[in-house]
């Protein structure tokens, strides 16, 4: 491997995000390395964890901001500030216009700028820049990590041929798990262009400080993620009204926020379970750290994932997970050894395990340290940050 930096760009929605902080810890450890790091975000939500910006800023991670605007008259503004881009995107169609404009304007940006590697952290995000990755001066790799592979082509009829247009366009591409490896082959992605890549945390930030809680307390379960349907919540809240028939005591605190929050707070409601799950909100990565250290058993009923980085962050909090079998989740869950796995859409199972992990404190505390345990030998940041980077190299021969 070259000792030499690189100039490397990463593309992605939010930056640094809330959630999500993967691209975050990602760019910070490329640039601790030595590298320069560009990060170009298309979204601005607004909210983001302090401390992170804190020190994205003191790595001297440039960030350009590349969005946009819905509304006419921020579209107008937009055309002004690049009159060039406005003029060779016209088109009298609203929607042909955007699009060519959106392209274009990144195209330009890209072209502002020399670097060594451009990586697109989302093939959702990618797919609208296909022009813009065909005519690339360098390298692309783009990420192929869970909803827009394995949600859109079966609600969007014109995905599949998106994604193989692009996958025949960039240089490599990047699988969070080999389940996706297995999934995006079918879309026409050529084997020898795949890495497979497993997520990653830090180890040393998620760390549990406080004692795990005492076997006579009542037991506290957690989830984090948005409130959509691929997060499988539904099964959960059924697993749940199944484990309070069976007389345990508990409470479900659930971290997030999301589309289908009115159709979570009904069934709880129809479920009659507002007296032990919790919908707490929306919260930063210091808030959740702290929750973690109060939370016995981590849930996560998901209909897909493609590896949940959440999972692996209460898992190295020395937290039990209990797991459904989705995408890349038996990847890292040995059953019984390191947490739980149940089959997806099967509640009757999934409180089956609940019991379980909630009679038997011993155990419990004993899959959490093997979790540990497995994150500090499969998980951690420097690893995955290493196959980046010989990735990266090994493009530049």
């Amino acid at each position: 491997m070259s000792d030499k930096p690189l100039h490397i760009c990463l593309i992605t929605g939010d930056f640094p995000a809330l959630t999500e902080t993967f691209v975050t810890t990602k760019a910070l450890e490329l640039a601790a390395r030595g590298h320069a790091v560009t990060v170009i975000k298309n979204m601005d939500v607004g909210s983001f964890n302090q401390s992170h910006l804190a020190q994205v800023q003191k790595a001297g991670i440039k960030i350009l901001s590349f969005r946009i605007p819905n509304s006419l008259t921020g579209l107008l503004k937009s055309s002004f500030a690049h009159p060039a881009v406005f003029i060779s995107a016209f088109s009298f169609s609203t929607n042909k216009f955007k699009t060519a404009f959106k392209n274009k304007l990144q195209h330009s940006l890209l072209k502002k700028q020399h670097f060594d590697i451009i990586h697109y952290e989302f093939s959702g995000l990618a797919v609208n820049y296909l022009q813009t990755i065909k005519s690339a001066k360098c390298p692309v790799v783009v990420s192929c990590r869970g909803t827009a592979e394995k949600v859109k082509p079966v609600s969007e009829p014109l995905r599949k041929d998106k994604l193989k247009q692009l996958f025949s366009a960039v240089n490599s591409i990047h699988c969070v798990s080999a389940d996706m490896a297995d999934t995006i082959i079918h879309y026409g992605a050529d084997k020898a262009k795949i890495f497979i890549n497993r997520p990653s945390i830090d180890p040393a930030i998620f760390k549990r400080s406080t004692p795990y809680s005492n076997a006579n307390a009542k037991i506290e379960f957690l989830t984090i993620g948005r409130f959509t349907f691929q997060k499988g919540y539904l099964l959960g809240l059924l697993g749940m009204k199944k484990l309070k028939e069976n007389g345990v005591v508990f409470t479900w605190k659930i971290i997030g926020d999301g589309p289908q929050k009115e159709e979570i707070m009904y069934h709880i409601h129809a479920l009659d379970l507002k007296d032990c799950v919790e919908l707490v909100g929306k919260k930063n990565r210091d808030e959740i750290l702290e929750v973690f250290q109060k939370t016995d058993v981590f849930v996560l009923p998901s209909v897909y994932e493609g590896i949940a980085n959440v999972c692996l962050e209460a898992m190295s909090m020395e937290l039990p997970v209990i797991a459904t079998k989705s995408g890349g989740m038996e990847e890292v869950i040995v059953h019984t050894q390191n947490g739980l796995l149940c089959d997806v859409y099967n509640p009757y199972q999934l409180a089956t395990l609940l019991k379980i992990v909630s009679e038997d404190f011993t155990f419990r505390k004993n899959l959490g340290i093997n979790a540990r345990k497995t994150i500090l030998e499969k998980f951690t940041l420097e690893r995955q940050v290493n196959v980046f980077e010989e990735q990266y190299y090994k493009l530049q021969n």
